[in-house]
């Protein structure tokens, strides 16, 4: 069945159809013909008492045929249309809504710049610790990637590998650099083992020989 062929033409008009393989009948809107499918759907609901009522409000017994199964088709009555409109959508019934291209190019756009937010965020080449300083960082100060440095706060600059000995800052900007320590000590303080200076002890206790008793 090509695009040609009359059941193409008759979407949105009611159609009567005979479907094997038992010859049933349907009887209503053709709502739609997909030659990539290579099927059809059609509404064997009652058309509504105001046909130009919103899409959304009207009842719908939806069917999928595949052509194969389609034995035979009648044309009962042509796509209703707004008395005295042109051609195309506008007086289409039931109404079909108009497409606001502009809120979906701003949608796409906003999608576009989260993403490449998002992948900003994101180190190239760096170790996987690299990351986990810049997330840490990320989330109290403003933080970018430049090749493998990482800038804090606009003016600090965390080079590898990442400690706090390695940050470097312009003139004047001594608060910045004092605070971006403050975070990578903290950062560096979460990672230390439980073990650690100052911390509990994860090892197992040794056991301590006990003498034997004199006289057996």
């Amino acid at each position: 069945m090509d695009g040609d062929s009359a059941l193409y033409k008759a979407v949105g008009a009611r159609i009567k159809i005979t479907c094997a393989p038992f010859n049933n009948v349907l009887e209503g809107t053709l709502f739609t013909t997909c030659n990539v499918t290579n099927a059809i759907a059609i509404n064997t609901a009652p058309p509504p008492p105001n046909p130009s009522a919103p899409l959304s409000s009207q009842p719908g017994d939806y069917h999928i045929i595949p052509f194969a199964h389609i034995i035979s088709f009648e044309l009962i009555g042509p796509s209703e249309r707004v008395a005295e409109s042109g051609p195309g959508f506008d007086g289409a019934l039931p109404s079909i809504s108009k497409v606001d291209l502009d809120a979906l190019r701003a949608r796409e756009e906003q999608t576009i710049r989260e993403m490449k937010k998002k992948d900003a965020m994101k180190g190239k080449g760096v170790t996987r610790e690299a990351q986990d300083v810049f997330d840490f960082v990320a989330k109290t100060l403003p933080a970018r990637w430049n090749d493998a440095q990482i800038i804090a706060a606009d003016a600090v600059i965390i080079n590898p590998p990442y400690t706090v000995d390695s940050l470097q800052a312009p003139k004047g900007k001594d608060h910045a650099l004092n605070h971006v320590r403050k975070v990578l000590e903290k950062f560096y303080s979460m990672r230390k083992p439980a073990g650690g200076a100052g911390g509990p002890s994860n090892r197992a206790p040794v056991a301590t020989p006990i003498a034997p008793r004199k006289g057996g």
